[in-house]
Protein backbone atom coordinates (compact mmCIF):
# COMPACT_ATOMS: atom_id res chain seq x y z
CA UNK A 1 0.00 0.00 0.00
CA UNK A 2 0.96 2.99 -1.38
CA UNK A 3 1.05 6.84 0.23
CA UNK A 4 1.29 10.45 -1.57
CA UNK A 5 4.69 10.76 0.50
CA UNK A 6 6.59 7.38 -0.75
CA UNK A 7 8.71 6.21 -3.20
CA UNK A 8 6.52 3.24 -4.42
CA UNK A 9 8.04 0.52 -2.00
CA UNK A 10 6.08 1.41 1.19
CA UNK A 11 9.08 3.73 2.40
CA UNK A 12 9.01 7.91 2.65
CA UNK A 13 10.82 9.60 -0.20
CA UNK A 14 14.09 10.98 0.18
CA UNK A 15 12.61 14.31 -1.92
CA UNK A 16 9.94 14.94 0.66
CA UNK A 17 12.60 14.47 4.04
CA UNK A 18 14.70 17.25 2.16
CA UNK A 19 11.80 19.40 1.45
CA UNK A 20 10.82 19.27 5.18
CA UNK A 21 14.27 19.77 6.03
CA UNK A 22 14.78 22.99 4.07
CA UNK A 23 11.38 24.41 5.01
CA UNK A 24 12.01 24.09 8.88
CA UNK A 25 15.73 25.40 8.17
CA UNK A 26 13.73 28.82 6.12
CA UNK A 27 11.14 28.84 9.16
CA UNK A 28 14.23 28.94 11.87
CA UNK A 29 16.17 31.76 9.97
CA UNK A 30 13.05 33.78 9.31
CA UNK A 31 12.13 33.32 12.62
CA UNK A 32 15.53 34.38 13.91
CA UNK A 33 14.92 37.53 11.50
CA UNK A 34 11.77 38.46 13.14
CA UNK A 35 12.77 38.11 16.50
CA UNK A 36 16.22 40.40 15.44
CA UNK A 37 14.18 43.11 13.58
CA UNK A 38 11.59 43.06 16.50
CA UNK A 39 14.33 43.70 19.44
CA UNK A 40 16.02 46.18 17.13
CA UNK A 41 12.60 48.17 16.43
CA UNK A 42 11.09 48.11 20.54
CA UNK A 43 15.08 49.49 21.06
CA UNK A 44 14.47 52.33 18.61
CA UNK A 45 11.11 53.50 20.42
CA UNK A 46 12.46 52.93 23.80
CA UNK A 47 14.80 55.40 22.80
CA UNK A 48 12.39 57.69 20.98
CA UNK A 49 10.52 57.76 24.37
CA UNK A 50 13.26 58.08 26.16
CA UNK A 51 14.65 61.67 25.09
CA UNK A 52 10.98 62.49 24.54
CA UNK A 53 10.85 62.16 28.74
CA UNK A 54 13.74 64.07 29.13
CA UNK A 55 12.76 66.73 27.24
CA UNK A 56 9.37 66.66 28.89
CA UNK A 57 11.23 66.85 32.41
CA UNK A 58 13.64 69.60 31.22
CA UNK A 59 10.99 71.43 30.51
CA UNK A 60 8.94 70.85 33.80
CA UNK A 61 11.99 71.54 35.42
CA UNK A 62 11.94 74.51 33.90
CA UNK A 63 8.86 75.77 34.35
CA UNK A 64 9.15 75.11 38.30
CA UNK A 65 11.76 77.39 38.33
CA UNK A 66 9.92 80.33 36.69
CA UNK A 67 6.77 79.46 38.70
CA UNK A 68 9.14 79.62 41.65
CA UNK A 69 10.55 82.64 40.76
CA UNK A 70 7.27 84.27 39.98
CA UNK A 71 5.81 83.28 43.16
CA UNK A 72 9.12 84.67 45.41
CA UNK A 73 8.58 88.08 43.73
CA UNK A 74 5.22 88.22 44.66
CA UNK A 75 5.83 87.83 48.00
CA UNK A 76 8.21 89.92 48.09
CA UNK A 77 5.96 92.49 46.76
CA UNK A 78 2.79 91.67 49.19
CA UNK A 79 4.37 90.16 52.24
CA UNK A 80 1.37 90.39 54.68
CA UNK A 81 -0.97 88.68 51.97
CA UNK A 82 1.49 85.77 51.31
CA UNK A 83 1.59 85.44 54.90
CA UNK A 84 -2.39 86.19 55.43
CA UNK A 85 -2.52 83.13 52.25
CA UNK A 86 -0.30 80.66 54.33
CA UNK A 87 -2.30 81.19 57.20
CA UNK A 88 -5.54 80.18 55.66
CA UNK A 89 -4.18 77.01 53.78
CA UNK A 90 -2.39 75.81 56.91
CA UNK A 91 -6.29 76.19 58.67
CA UNK A 92 -7.49 74.54 56.22
CA UNK A 93 -5.41 71.68 55.65
CA UNK A 94 -5.51 71.27 59.78
CA UNK A 95 -9.31 71.35 59.45
CA UNK A 96 -9.68 68.92 57.28
CA UNK A 97 -7.01 65.95 58.47
CA UNK A 98 -8.99 66.31 61.80
CA UNK A 99 -12.05 65.50 59.94
CA UNK A 100 -10.42 62.43 58.41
Amino acid sequence: MSTPSSTGNGTPGKTDFDTLKSDMKALREDLATLIRDTGAFAASQAKVAGEKSRALAEDAGEKAVEYREAVAEKVREHPLAAVGIALAAGYVLAAMSRRS
